[in-house]
């Protein structure tokens, strides 16, 4: 753990500062790139837009090494995206989602345009990328789901048309690690019809865990391909078709901790091995018309197929006590969005569109567990459990900009949802008898509703929205105020097995905030500063609780982690970000966000107190956990991004030399209601290119002082005690995400 964060973090980020405007004056004839961004579903300046919009681009994630989603959190402040696992989770402004729970994230994920449902699909599989887009707040009026905390989006590389491009590029890393990735651009028909292919095969030990159990280590292997299609051949129509396929295995055996075993050493003692599978195809169409009246039709559906196995040992040690085995099958999933949007009017540019989506999942569920009611007396229970959610979403919106005068600027856009769902999980257990020699002794059986009936079908209407006012008091400054609505659906838990029917489903939730930014052009052109500050408000916010200790039928105590609903939650914080150009061959990037997420109003909350169990069936403690933090992310973030080249005289080469540094505060654990880890860490890179043939050699080392720190912890239920009858508490803590080891690797690209 990183202990003088505090201290350190300032002092950088003031030094970068004071630095860069001395250098910046050296040559007033540098100015930076333009960032183009689709944020609003047209081609803007990112310095235009009334809206905080991070942008991450496909060469920026090939520079710096990264091959899965979690790399890009450590580029964007404020940003953290996690997990392999099913306890995958996108996070900004202090909140996430856990996709454990059939609800909608509160940062969707849009793929090409398409909005993803199984976002777990693509934690991995990160090639051959043109852009990738961060849009924090209330995303109301123009992406297909309506969501609270933001939207990234996704875009994949565009086929040339005019001529045969492509790359080919191989990483080799410490822990057993091979990326191979290319992508070729053919074209069929000159400036009309291409295709481009890409691929990715990754095999690794990046996570360095050693299940000392079974004696083996944790591996990790990604196959994907993709396909796009573009056929353009005037300047009224285009037609892009795009196929992705991603096919994952991953050892995800849990990490603990206690007993003498530190998180550190990055050991796990299941005596089952645990592992999760994902196979993912999604087929994204988007077929865009403009009109002789400069009025532009845009049409984009896709199809998508997700089966995602998880077979897991759920207490972590090596006592025979409880496994699961889920699979997550989205088959057969289809959407659709239609837009049509003016182009350049004088006062008024506006987008009406609709959006479609149907929704059928299914996730069987099989658990097996271990009891010990007596000494001498071994109980083997075997659970099913299928869940089927199924949902119709609609969508109707418009959006609108007025250009009030040549400095003010209005919009305003709303959107209808309606969501129809129907949420089914019944559980159907079978009780044996379990002898020495795994002989068993049929018991009975028990069928209980995981959703009671009344909960089984539901409506939900919603209106969403934005009004934003934009001002550009100079060419270089614009100040902007906005007020978005956000929301998402009510649904379901999925749960393992049984718990109290008021865990069954949670209702939707709404989200208000109020933004004040701006974005100022500095040095001529050679700096842009950007500033955000907001605060948002949470109504019947979808409260992630931990680990809740209740009652189960036959007087068993055990531990389950449902999405409840609180009253109100609130938000708040600012986000930075400085760009420079500090001389013809050096560039900085320094970014610091900070948010505060907190439960507002959460009265008798479900809790774990310490304190005995009410009687009866289900039942389970209360806390008021009003005042206590909202999610488990860090309240601060920042990183800076640096890079620096030089020729080497007229040899055509030049070398380079990278640096990321990275930063968060403590992380939160709502399982032990305590402050987790802070860290700081920097990732290095030098290299050699060439600046007329296209090759590229980098050696690199991320997290060079291989620091650790404690992401995400959950205390695991108790073990079977066969010795003397009942329970007893293992003695460890699950560690189930912590800081990745240091990691040594080479990268050589070649580009044609």
């Amino acid at each position: 753990m990183f202990k003088p964060f505090h201290t350190l973090l300032p002092l950088a980020l003031i030094g970068l500062g004071v630095a860069g405007p001395a250098r910046a004056q050296d040559n007033a004839s540098l100015v930076l790139e333009e960032v183009i961004v689709t944020a609003q579903k047209r081609t803007e300046s990112l310095a235009d837009i009334p809206m905080t919009v991070n942008v991450v681009t496909g060469e920026k994630i090939a520079d710096f090494a990264s091959f899965s989603f979690s790399d890009i959190s450590n580029m964007t402040a404020g940003l953290a995206i996690s997990g392999t696992d099913f306890e995958t989770n996108i996070s900004t402004r202090g909140l996430g989602t856990d996709l454990n729970a059939a609800v909608a994230s509160r940062v969707t994920l849009y793929l090409d345009g398409a909005l993803i449902s199984q976002e777990r699909g693509l934690f991995s599989g990160l090639y051959d990328l043109q852009q990738l887009e961060l849009l924090r707040g209330p995303q109301g009026t123009l992406y297909g789901q309506a969501s609270p905390a933001g939207a990234i989006t996704v875009r994949s590389r565009d086929p040339n048309l005019e001529e045969i491009d492509g790359y080919l590029q191989q990483s080799l890393t410490e822990l057993q690690g091979s990326n191979t990735q290319f992508g070729v651009s053919l074209p069929l028909l000159e400036n009309e019809l291409s295709v481009r292919v890409s691929g990715l095969y990754d095999t690794n030990e990046h996570s360095d865990v050693e299940n000392i159990t079974l004696g083996k280590d944790d591996e990790n292997d990604t196959k994907a391909f993709r396909v796009v299609a573009l056929w353009h051949p005037n300047d009224e129509f285009s037609l892009r078709l795009a196929y992705h396929d991603i096919r994952d295995e991953f050892d995800i055996d849990p990490v603990v901790e206690g007993n003498g075993i530190s998180f550190q050493d990055r050991k796990a003692l299941g005596n089952y091995a645990s592992t999760m599978k994902n196979n993912s195809d999604y087929t994204v169409l988007e077929l865009n018309y403009t009109f002789s009246n400069n009025w532009t039709s845009t049409l984009l559906s896709s199809y998508q197929n997700n089966v995602i196995t998880r077979d897991l040992d759920m207490d972590a040690t090596e006592v025979r006590a409880q496994q699961q085995y889920v699979v997550s099958e989205i088959k057969e999933l289809f959407n659709y969005e239609w837009r049509l949007a003016s182009q350049a009017g004088e006062f008024w540019d506006w987008t009406i569109g609709a959006f479609y989506q149907d929704t059928n999942a299914n996730t069987p569920v099989y658990v097996d567990t271990y009891v010990a009611p007596a000494p001498g007396f071994n109980v083997f229970a075997r659970t099913i459990g299928p869940a089927k959610n199924d949902s119709e979403d609609i969508g109707v919106f418009s959006h609108n900009v007025f250009q009030l005068s040549q400095k003010a600027t209005l919009t305003a856009g709303a959107r209808y949802n309606r969501v129809k769902r129907g949420n089914l999980q019944d559980f159907y257990i079978e009780y044996f008898r379990l002898f020495d020699d795994d002989s068993l002794e049929y018991l009975g059986n028990l069928e209980i509703q995981g959703v009671v009936p009344q909960d089984q079908n539901s409506e939900e209407d919603a209106y969403t929205g934005t009004l934003k006012y934009q001002y550009r008091f100079t060419d270089e400054l614009m100040g902007y105020a906005s007020y978005d609505r956000g929301w998402r659906g009510g649904s379901a838990n999925i749960s393992g097995r049984p718990a109290p029917p008021v865990f069954g489903t949670f209702k939707p939730e709404d989200s208000d905030n109020i933004e004040i930014g701006l974005k100022w052009g500095l040095w001529g052109g050679r700096g842009m500063l950007s500033v955000a500050a907001y605060y948002q408000t949470y109504t019947d916010f979808q409260y992630q609780s931990d680990t809740v200790e209740y009652r189960a039928p036959g007087g068993t105590v055990n531990l389950g982690s449902p999405v409840v609903n609180v009253d109100k939650a609130e938000s708040y914080g600012v986000d930075t970000d400085l760009t420079l150009l500090l001389s013809e061959n050096w560039t900085l990037n320094a970014a610091v966000s900070y948010n505060k997420a907190e439960l507002a109003d959460a009265k008798n909350a479900p809790c774990t107190t310490g304190e005995p169990l009410p009687g009866g069936d289900w039942a389970f403690n209360t806390c008021d956990l009003t005042g206590q933090r909202a999610g488990d992310m860090p309240e601060w973030s920042a990183n800076v991004i640096t890079e620096y080249w030089q020729a080497i005289g007229t040899t055509g080469r030049e070398w380079y030399a990278r640096g990321l540094f990275n930063a968060e505060s403590d992380y939160y654990s709502p399982s032990e209601y305590s402050n987790l880890d802070h860290y700081a860490t920097l990732d290095a890179f030098l290299g050699l290119r060439s600046t007329s043939s296209g090759w590229d050699a980098s050696v690199w080392v991320k997290n060079v002082t291989d620091e650790t720190a404690r992401l995400k912890t959950q205390r695991p239920d108790p073990i079977p005690d066969f010795e003397n009858g009942g329970e007893r508490d293992s003695g460890y803590i699950w560690v189930k995400r912590q800081l990745g080891p240091r990691m040594a690797g080479m990268t050589v690209t070649y580009r044609f």
